[in-house]
């Protein structure tokens, strides 16, 4: 079993002084990716969402509702004033490993029959939100125990979109696919990857989006 992976992220996009409340980590090593949005109305949201990005980029799979939640109580320590969604992908020898918390989102997107069949989006990963849209758990807030975890098997071809709340909101599946779909059977670049990142961030800016915009794309081939 071989694994190509190639990733790119349009972070914080919308932000102008300051540096922005979204974080990205890779862990290029272990083919783990993560992408936490800090809550806005907290100053030091930022901070956290970088600290808990880079922490869950390392963190044990194999027990990860576990270490999130032991992670989750020393942000609370850490950063006590604040909460952060957190978007993960894992691409492991023997499964495909998608894990959310909060109002991001994460869709999955497959290229069956060995590349040459059309990209169709096979996974959309829950989202933590009440009737009016808001979020009902983060990382380091009051609320935080739930942890949704997904497996697909380690064969073909994915690209996973992660994309922080403001411009998955204004991202219709429709658009979204024909996007995904200018990727053909063959490997991407970075470039590439960062052009489609950057396209959806601006598309959402120019939609109307006044919140962080923040877009990561992982492409991934097992053979």
């Amino acid at each position: 079993m071989t694994l190509r992976c190639v990733h790119a992220c349009a972070l914080n996009v919308n932000a102008e002084a300051a540096m922005g409340f979204d974080a990205f980590s890779a862990n290029a090593e272990d083919s783990i990716f993560t992408l936490c949005d800090g809550a806005n109305s907290c100053p030091d949201s930022g901070v956290a969402a970088r600290w808990l990005s880079q922490v869950m980029a390392h963190a044990d799979t194999e027990n990860l509702p576990q270490q999130l939640l032991s992670t989750h109580a020393e942000m609370c320590q850490k950063f006590p004033v604040t909460g952060s969604t957190l978007l993960r992908v894992h691409a492991r020898e023997q499964d495909l490993q998608l894990a959310t918390l909060g109002d991001s989102f994460l869709w999955l997107f497959q290229k069956p029959w060995r590349g040459l069949a059309p990209w169709r989006c096979i996974d959309q990963m829950p989202r933590d939100v009440d009737d009016k849209g808001h979020p009902t758990q983060l990382v380091g807030s009051e609320v935080c125990h739930t942890l949704h975890t997904r497996q697909h098997p380690p064969q073909g071809i994915y690209c996973a979109v992660l994309m922080s709340d403001g411009p998955g909101l204004l991202t219709t599946d429709q658009h979204l696919k024909a996007r995904v779909s200018l990727l053909g059977r063959t490997e991407p670049s970075a470039a590439d990857l960062d052009y489609l990142c950057h396209s959806l961030a601006l598309e959402a800016r120019t939609a109307g989006c006044r919140d962080d915009i923040s877009v990561a794309m992982v492409w991934l081939k097992y053979t």
